[in-house]
């Protein structure tokens, strides 16, 4: 036992993405609640396609950053890119860990679109099935190009940072925004559920024993669409996730399309997306007519590039994914869920309901959003989080 157990010490999840750093300070131990908060706005030529290219120019943005706002050095930091690959293996049950490693090794050098001694790589036990032939399990397996990596590595490093862990933004974005439907599992089981009826398997009324619980039917998967450097785009079934897609476009890259066109800088462009959003007739906004008009193009053809991707992606995951779950709603977070109608134009699109969420059931201190979106929060968040807030 240390004097200082790291376990009661605040951590900090920095996420860092193309156009922003978003920071969020967790208290340790016990329940974690959200102490601190802070976020920047980043300029051009630090990212290309997603991946860091400036590592240094980066790296004296965020040691800045975390001067500026009086953060913890201890960090968590996500990964996003396009160059990640998710995929869910089936396999024989194995109990030992260093079978199954070599076992899970072997399938992803089949599996993944990359070299494994290019890559680092990570994997989780969904679950395991016992068929009466010897039994499966079913296993979701990530690989990273070790270069995405190791330039977030350099940049918290050269900002004097101290790293702890590197996981996948997708991971961070569902621990943050995940709600368990209705009661807990533990609330289910232990109710009594005597004297009520339910339907058994031949759809006739029967009557609950004293102790019996009800089996509920297993979470359709949902859809987490995070809208902002770039799109992520996750499905998860419960706290798992089963499916990982990273796209280029964001509400970033429609910023710079609008810069182009219209001759703004970065800061002008953002905040004329968010004035014009998708609700609002244009004929009646104030301001120039020809940059009102553009954006709201920009966002239109954006948002609609989008949608066709997360149509795919869905169709994808659906027949790729083992016993893949219907994806019957998506939660939609980011900073685009502050450009009114977006989420609403993305129901009418996949004709599925659509959430804005920031984050999920965190414990928050008063005070610490204060000047703070929430909606730039919420891959921190998560970053910070060990598990799902129960």
């Amino acid at each position: 036992m240390g004097l200082l157990d790291s376990r009661t010490r605040s951590v900090v999840g920095l996420d860092i993405e193309p156009g922003f750093l978003a920071a969020a300070e967790f208290s340790g131990g016990g329940k974690p609640s959200l102490l601190r908060a802070a976020t920047e706005t980043l300029g051009p030529g630090l990212f290309h396609e997603g991946e860091v290219v400036d590592v240094d120019g980066l790296a004296d943005r965020v040691k800045a950053f975390f001067k500026e706002h009086d953060l913890p050095k201890r960090i968590r930091l996500g990964v996003a890119s396009q160059k990640i690959a998710l995929r869910v293996l089936e396999l024989p049950a194995i109990d030992n860990e260093q079978e199954l490693e070599a076992a899970i090794r072997f399938q992803a050098q089949e599996e993944l679109p990359m070299p494994l001694e290019q890559a680092v790589l990570d994997y989780h036990v969904l679950e395991r099935v016992d068929n009466g032939e010897g039994g499966r399990m079913r296993v979701v397996v990530v690989g990273a190009r070790r270069d995405t990596v190791e330039h977030l590595l350099a940049v918290a490093r050269k900002a004097g940072l101290q790293p702890e862990l590197v996981d996948l933004s997708a991971f961070a974005m569902i621990r943050a925004l995940y709600v368990p439907p209705g009661p807990s599992p533990q609330e289910l089981a232990s109710a009594d559920y005597s004297g009520v009826p339910h339907l058994g398997e031949d759809g006739q009324p029967v009557e609950m024993q004293p102790g019996e619980a009800v089996q509920s039917a297993p979470e359709p998967a949902t859809l987490y669409c995070y809208f902002g450097g770039l799109t992520n785009l996750a499905i998860g079934t419960g706290e798992d996730c089963v499916f990982n897609r990273v796209l280029q476009n964001g509400v970033e890259s429609m910023a710079a399309t609008l810069a182009e066109r219209r001759g703004l800088t970065l800061d002008h462009s953002r905040e004329w997306l968010r004035y014009v959003g998708m609700a609002r007739a244009i004929d009646g906004l104030e301001g120039e007519p020809e940059i009102v008009a553009e954006a709201r193009e920009v966002l239109t053809a954006g948002a609609r590039r989008i949608a066709d991707e997360i149509r795919l992606s869905i169709e994808y995951y659906h027949s790729t994914v083992p016993d893949a779950r219907r994806v019957e709603q998506t939660v939609m977070a980011g900073p685009g869920i502050a450009i009114e109608g977006l989420p609403a134009f993305f129901e009418t699109e996949l004709g599925m309901p659509v959430q804005p969420r920031s984050m999920g059931q965190i414990e928050v201190e008063p005070g610490a959003l204060d000047g703070v979106e929430a909606a730039e929060l919420t891959v921190a968040t998560g970053l910070a989080l060990d598990e799902v807030p129960k």
